[in-house]
């Protein structure tokens, strides 16, 4: 069997999902090579019957022959001139409306070639050798694809190339796939949502007949294409969490991050609290083979060499259905190390430890706060700590959550408004705090508290053996003789 050719992608694509409190830099053009492709996308075309060989113009087909040699002339936009003085007060800026800017760019575009839909599957005749065809397509979102030149009649030997264009009519090649004779051409990968050109040459042909489309799929993740070690989706210095899918079963997502000063780094995979963690297999590469990490398990490097890169990716665990909608959340990053901790009660007379073992006491808040770093001490801005309380123990766990989001100083804090109660718990006991002893009584609850990092599970305060700080939820308090 012929190798399938790939295409250069031609533009980046920028993330768009949330990575720590960062966002995430463009990655770098990516080339993919015939060794590193995959089926794009499995699924059969709908037929969309037969179409009259278009012609072009010399004009045309000079175009487009110079931009497949490289000899493109870009021809860029002139800017607008603005007389319209700018409020530096930000909160007063008005951004454009996305949606109208995009209507008003495919209003003023024009393509080059007749527009035909996307995942069907057309069929020429009467091509003759020399022929030069083109059409257009556009893709409405990012998505993964494959460009297709099929069925070619006995004796016929058709190439096939894909342009980018980028709404002025300067056109970009992003590959060409011209395997000898009749055998089939395709292009694979990852494009960003634009307008594209079929261009299909005759390189033998007489009276000949073939079929051609694109098969599109728009179920993809912002990290694409990450398929290989080579594309790996860098992630920034940070403790990043980062949503992704796998589109297909032979889909597999490679991350890296690099701790440039030798920090630890951690990792993890979570579901979207679905249920469907069992549908993916997470895997670390420890420099000589790639090592599977368990479900509900987080993996550390507590130090590394300053500049290693760690790798990691995800698969399609084969033993389960894949559904292709499930996100999975990966954490990778600088693992996190929790400095200093707060977790405190308002103004009440607390109840003796020879009574109850109540850390924190409050009535009716709480106040907390926490500074979270790396292993060599540097401050984790953008995550995410969660101080979760359960005010009440009556049977399994009920906590509420709370969550505050870390600055550059990898501080963050919060208070929690605990309301009334009623108290399963009534106790009297002699404080003199005032300077003078009074006996008070005192109703509570029993409950406690925990902290975590939402994105990085196991650091923080309560684990597995001693889960919670106990707490004693103040109901009322006064005093008697």
């Amino acid at each position: 069997m012929k190798s399938k050719k790939a295409f250069m992608l031609g533009a980046a694509m920028a993330a768009s999902c949330f990575v720590s409190a960062f966002a995430l830099a463009e990655q770098a053009p990516l080339k993919l090579s015939a060794q590193t492709v995959k089926q794009a996308v499995d699924k059969a075309l709908k037929p969309g019957g037969t179409l009259e060989k278009n012609s072009l113009s010399d004009a045309l087909k000079q175009k487009l022959n110079a931009a497949k040699a490289g000899q493109t002339k870009v021809v860029k936009s002139k800017p607008v001139a603005s007389n319209v003085a700018v409020d530096t007060k930000l909160s007063e800026l008005q951004k454009p409306d996305p949606a109208q800017m995009k209507q008003a760019a495919i209003a003023e575009f024009t393509p080059l070639f007749p527009t035909l839909d996307i995942n069907t599957l057309y069929t020429l005749t009467g091509v003759e050798t020399g022929a030069q065809i083109a059409y257009h397509f556009n893709l409405p979102k990012n998505s993964r694809i494959q460009v297709q030149l099929l069925n070619q009649s006995a004796g016929t030997d058709m190439s096939l190339t894909l342009f980018h264009d980028d709404g002025q009519g300067n056109l970009t090649p992003l590959g060409t796939s011209d395997n000898p004779g009749s055998a089939d051409e395709y292009l694979n990968g990852v494009l960003p949502a634009g307008d594209y050109y079929w261009f299909m040459v005759a390189n033998t042909a007489s009276n000949a007949q073939f079929s051609f489309g694109v098969a599109v799929d728009s179920n993809i993740d912002a990290y694409e294409p990450n398929d290989t070690e080579q594309t790996a989706f860098v992630l920034p210095d940070a403790l990043n969490q980062v949503a992704g899918n796998l589109d297909t079963v032979n889909d597999v997502d490679y991350f890296a991050f690099t701790s440039l000063r030798g920090q630890g780094v951690g990792m993890f995979l979570g579901d979207d609290e679905e249920g469907t963690r069992n549908q993916w297999i997470f895997e670390r590469f420890d420099g000589t083979k790639w090592v599977v990490i368990p479900p509900q398990t987080t993996s550390t490097y507590p130090s590394l060499t300053p500049g290693y890169t760690v790798k990691v990716r995800v698969r399609a665990n084969p033993d389960v259905a894949l559904n292709p909608q499930a996100q999975y959340k990966l954490t990778l990053g600088s693992a996190p190390r929790l400095n200093q901790h707060n977790v405190n009660g308002d103004n009440v007379v607390r109840i003796p430890s020879s009574i109850a073992q109540l850390a924190t006491q409050a009535a009716r808040s709480l106040s907390w706060s926490t500074q979270w770093s790396d292993s060599t001490g540097e401050p984790l801005r953008g995550v995410t700590p969660v101080l979760r309380v359960d005010k009440h123990f009556s049977g399994p766990y009920n906590f509420t959550n709370y969550e505050a989001r870390t600055g550059i100083t990898g501080a963050a804090s919060g208070n929690v408004d605990l309301g009334t109660c009623s108290g399963d718990y009534r106790v009297v006991y002699p404080d003199s705090g005032s300077g003078q002893t009074y006996n008070w009584e005192t109703w509570f609850n029993e409950g406690g508290w925990r902290l975590e990092l939402k994105e990085f599970p196991g650091v923080g305060v309560g684990g597995n053996i001693v889960q919670t700080v106990s707490m004693g939820h103040i109901c009322s308090q006064r005093i008697v003789r």
